[in-house]
């Protein structure tokens, strides 16, 4: 007996409904007077693929700034992004609205010495159902952001090729012209920061190539750790230890101490703090101070981490030390 034919479909099979969908973009920028600007916005996202379309138009954003060697602004952010997508104020709580089926949370700072924007992005995506999923993804600094949007664009421009050879209808072949373009769009925004990318690891290869001998047992060099050579960084905190020295052959005094400071595990340039820091202070500075500073007295320090190599005389093996360069120290008046 024949068996009885079934119009079952399996649930993977069924196309669902994205009517409702929305996609939540958080712009939160930071400029470079201070000020703090966040955009909350959504977009309805009746096509799977949108996601590519977003990522795009922010890499895109992110070329016009490099290009123009404007800082991001809330202002100018919102006219770039709403001339190419109807955006609409978002007001509620993306994590709670079941519309929400993607989210863009993105940091944008100033430009750096690089020309390009600081940047961080996240995309969370999820889906409910007994075939739902969620994901997410973090991709620091504008080149992995850039990245991720150019991966989004060249799968979403492939699948409409494949759809409007198999297809003729006039949508699928206006979203796949649409995506051609934002595709050479984000390739060329990629190009440049791959080129700088790799400029940069040039630079570093032939400064490598430079490097001097290692130093004879007892001695020592420092290197400077934070990449911005006119940015200081603050610490505040107790002092633990204190030395004062005065060098016999230049007559110049030397104050080291050591502070415990109050900053955390990082410093601003990202560098990685010890729990004391070594402070150095040279000069008329150190004359000045050296005695006003004592041990237990809370301080503020400001100056430049550097790193110091040594080899000392019984000990072969290079070590490698945190230590900050103090510009000015002064007592912690608010403690």
């Amino acid at each position: 007996m024949p068996t009885p034919t079934t119009s079952t479909v399996h649930p993977a099979q069924k196309q669902r409904d994205t009517s409702n969908d929305l996609l939540v973009l958080h712009l939160r920028i930071s400029e470079r007077k201070g000020a703090v600007a966040e955009l909350t916005m959504s977009v309805p996202t009746p096509h799977l693929d949108a996601i590519g379309w977003e990522l795009a138009h922010l890499a895109a954003y992110v070329g016009h700034l490099h290009s123009s060697g404007q800082d991001p602004t809330g202002e100018g952010a919102y006219e770039f992004l709403r001339a190419r997508t109807p955006w609409a104020w978002y007001p509620w709580q993306p994590l709670h609205d079941t519309r929400v089926t993607c989210q863009l949370d993105v940091l944008l700072g100033p430009l750096d010495e690089t020309g390009w924007p600081a940047e961080s992005l996240v995309v969370l995506e999820s889906e409910d159902g007994k075939w739902g999923f969620s994901r997410k993804r973090l991709r620091p600094g504008a080149a992995a952001a850039v990245g991720i949007a150019l991966e989004e664009i060249e799968g979403a421009h492939s699948h409409l090729c494949s759809r409007a050879a198999r297809d003729d209808e006039a949508e699928t072949a206006q979203r796949r012209d649409e995506a051609d373009a934002l595709l050479t769009e984000v390739r060329a925004v990629h190009g440049q920061l791959k080129g700088r990318i790799n400029s940069e690891g040039a630079r570093r290869a032939r400064a490598a190539l430079h490097v001097p001998p290692g130093h004879e047992p007892g001695t020592s060099r420092f290197e400077q750790l934070d990449p911005v050579p006119e940015r200081l960084e603050t610490f505040t905190g107790r002092i633990a230890q204190i030395d004062s020295r005065t060098n016999a052959d230049t007559g110049e005094t030397v104050v080291l101490f050591a502070v415990e400071h109050d900053q955390g595990r990082a410093g601003t340039s990202g560098v990685e703090l010890p729990a004391q820091l070594r402070c150095t202070l040279r000069g008329e500075a150190a004359s000045a101070a050296a005695d006003d500073l004592s041990v237990g007295r809370r301080v503020v320090v400001a100056g430049r981490l550097e790193m110091q190599i040594y080899r000392s005389k019984e000990q072969p093996v290079p070590r490698s030390l945190v230590t900050f360069k103090v510009r000015g120290v002064s007592l912690d008046l608010a403690a």
